[in-house]
C-alpha cells in the first residue's frame, strides 16, 4: 500500500516521476555491469557472482516499477503527455536492465574470460554504453523542466543538446564496436570457437544497450514536440 501511495504521489506531481525512478534503476544496473566486467578482468569470480546478484535484484526492481506504473496510469489521466507515449517510453527503457541481466548471465554462467588482447577495448566499449545510458537518464530528468515550461524554447534547447549528445555518443560506440570486433577477429583463431562465438554475442548485446538508450532519447524528443 505504501508503494502505491508513493507512486500516486509521484504521478500527481509529474508523469515523468515513475520513468525517472525506473531509469535510475537502469543506470545503477549499467554501472554494476562495469563492476562485473572489472571483476572478470581480475579473475575474481566471487565478485562477479556478487555483481550478478545485484544486477538480478535491480532488474527485478525495474520490472516492478514498470508494472506499478502501468497500473497507476489510468487512461486519459494526463493532458500534455499521452498515456501511450509514457508507457512506450517505459517499455523501451525497461529493455536496458533486461539486456544487462542477459549479459551478466552469459558471462557468469559460462565463466567467460576476456582475452588480454581486447581487455582495454572491451572495457572502454562497455563504459561508452553506460555513458549513453547515463545521458538518457539526464534527458528524462530534463523533462520535468520541459513540461513546466509547456515545452518552451528554453527547455527544448536543453533537451535538444542532450539528445544531440546521445547521438554523438552512440556514433562513437558504433565505431568502438567495429574496432573491438576487428580485434577479436584477429585473435579468434587462437580461441576455442565456442568462446569466440559467445564473446561476439556479448559484444552484440553491449551494442544493443547503446542503441536502446539512444532510442529512449529519440522517443523523448518526439514527446517534447507534440
Amino acid at each position: 500500500m505504501k508503494l502505491k501511495s508513493t507512486f500516486s504521489d509521484l504521478i500527481s506531481k509529474s508523469p515523468f516521476g515513475p520513468i525517472q525512478i525506473h531509469m535510475e534503476k537502469s543506470k545503477e544496473c549499467a554501472e554494476e555491469l562495469l563492476e562485473l566486467i572489472d571483476a572478470v578482468i581480475k579473475d575474481d569470480w566471487v565478485a562477479v557472482a556478487s555483481s550478478r546478484e545485484k544486477i538480478i535484484g535491480l532488474e527485478k526492481e525495474a520490472d516492478k516499477l514498470k508494472a506499478e506504473t502501468r497500473n497507476l496510469l489510468p487512461k486519459g489521466f494526463f493532458l500534455f503527455v499521452p498515456r501511450r507515449d509514457l508507457l512506450d517510453l517505459i517499455g523501451l527503457a525497461d529493455d536496458i536492465p533486461n539486456i544487462i541481466k542477459d549479459i551478466s548471465g552469459l558471462i557468469y554462467g559460462r565463466q567467460m574470460l576476456i582475452p588480454p588482447q581486447i581487455t582495454v577495448s572491451f572495457k572502454e566499449f562497455a563504459e561508452e554504453a553506460v555513458a549513453i545510458i547515463s545521458t538518457a537518464a539526464s534527458a528524462i530528468d530534463q523533462l520535468n523542466e520541459v513540461s513546466r515550461l509547456a515545452f518552451g524554447s528554453r527547455a527544448s534547447e536543453k533537451l535538444d543538446k542532450i539528445i544531440s549528445k546521445l547521438g554523438s555518443l552512440e556514433a562513437e560506440s558504433d565505431r568502438s564496436e567495429v574496432m573491438i570486433r576487428r580485434q577479436l577477429f584477429d585473435i579468434e583463431r587462437d580461441l576455442p570457437p565456442i568462446e569466440a562465438m559467445f564473446l561476439y554475442d556479448v559484444i552484440n548485446k553491449i551494442g544493443e544497450l547503446a542503441d536502446r538508450a539512444e532510442q529512449v532519447g529519440h522517443r523523448l524528443s518526439l514527446i517534447a514536440v507534440r
